[in-house]
């Protein structure tokens, strides 16, 4: 799939207010775009994207029992690499429950990565 392919669908996204919108999650330059509808909620976007033909562009995981079962990650051709990470500040110890979550969340998007 390329983005070309995807022209004639609209691009859903959300955003939390429009002073925010060049630090969309997305890598991708929604200028070039001529379909795009803003959602200020995630959850709206992730019901959107189950019933109609819109898509969206991510990392490709799909959490199950959070996501609807048909919302399909779908790989774009020559598409850019987004990695997911954590910043953490040098003088601070996380804590226990911290490190734990950090640990599920990890294995968590391991199960749910696009099958290649």
């Amino acid at each position: 799939m390329t983005l070309d392919q995807l022209s004639d669908y609209p691009y859903l996204t959300y955003q939390y207010d429009d002073q925010l919108l060049h630090f969309a999650e997305e890598a991708i330059n929604v200028g070039a775009i001529d379909k795009i509808v803003y959602l200020e909620d995630r959850g709206n976007m992730i019901n959107l994207l189950s019933c109609t033909d819109g898509y969206n562009l991510g990392n490709g995981c799909i959490v199950k029992n959070f996501m609807h079962d048909n919302i399909t990650a779908i790989p774009l051709k020559d598409g850019n690499l987004i990695q997911v990470g954590i910043l953490t500040r040098q003088d601070r110890v996380l804590s226990e429950d911290l490190v734990l979550f950090i640990d599920l969340l990890k294995q968590a998007l391991v199960k749910a990565a696009p099958k290649t």
